[in-house]
C-alpha cells in the first residue's frame, strides 16, 4: 500500500508547474492581443426623422389633383373614408362635392402587411399617378379587386396616389408596425 501512494507523489510536482507555465501563456496571449488590436469604432444608426416629401396641404390638393400628376408629395391627416380591400382605400377631398379619392397601398407596404380602417386618420406619401387600364390590369392580376363591383368603382377615379408611407396622425411612421393609428378624440 505504501507503494501505491509514493508512485503519484511525483507527479504533483510537474503538474503544478504546467499549471503556472499555462496561466502564462495564456497572460502572455491576453498581452499580446491589447498590444496588437487596434480600436474599433462602434457607429450607431440612428433612424431618420421622417421625410416629408414635397407636403401639399390637403385644401390644396383638393382643388386640383391632376396638376400633381408625376409628382411625389405628402398629404397630412388624410381621413380614410371607405375602404377598396385589400390594397387601397378612398377619401373624401375638400372640395364642394367632397368627391372620393382613391388611394393605393404600393406593393412595399402591402408586403408588410399594412392595412387601414375606415375612420383612421393618416399621412401618406406617394406619388400622384394618373389612371388607366392597363394600371387596372395590373391590380386585377395581383388580387385587388375581390369582386368586379370594387374594379368598376376605381375605374370612376381619373388620379390616384401610390401611397409609399404611411404614418399615422400622431407622426409615427407605421409602415414597419402594420398599421395607422386611430384618429384621436
Amino acid at each position: 500500500m505504501v507503494t501505491l501512494l509514493n508512485s503519484r507523489s511525483g507527479a504533483v510536482r510537474p503538474g503544478t508547474l504546467l499549471m503556472l507555465l499555462s496561466f502564462l501563456v495564456v497572460g502572455g496571449f491576453l498581452y499580446w492581443l491589447s498590444v496588437t488590436a487596434e480600436p474599433t469604432e462602434v457607429v450607431v444608426e440612428e433612424p431618420e426623422d421622417d421625410v416629408v416629401v414635397n407636403e401639399v396641404a390637403f385644401a390644396d390638393f383638393s382643388s386640383g389633383p391632376a396638376t400633381y400628376v408625376g409628382q411625389e408629395l405628402t398629404l397630412m391627416s388624410v381621413a380614410v373614408t371607405s375602404l377598396l380591400r385589400p390594397h387601397a382605400f378612398w377619401t373624401n377631398l375638400v372640395d364642394q362635392q367632397q368627391t372620393a379619392y382613391l388611394l393605393h397601398l404600393s406593393d412595399a407596404l402591402l408586403a408588410d402587411s399594412v392595412s387601414v380602417d375606415m375612420g383612421m386618420v393618416v399621412d401618406v406619401t406617394g406619388t400622384v399617378t394618373q389612371m388607366s387600364d392597363s394600371i387596372l390590369d395590373a391590380w386585377e392580376a395581383a388580387g385587388a379587386f375581390p369582386n368586379d363591383v370594387d374594379r368598376l368603382t376605381a375605374e370612376f377615379a381619373e388620379t390616384f396616389i401610390e401611397v409609399t408611407v404611411l404614418g399615422g396622425d400622431a407622426g409615427d411612421d407605421s409602415s414597419e408596425a402594420g398599421e395607422a393609428s386611430e384618429p384621436s378624440s
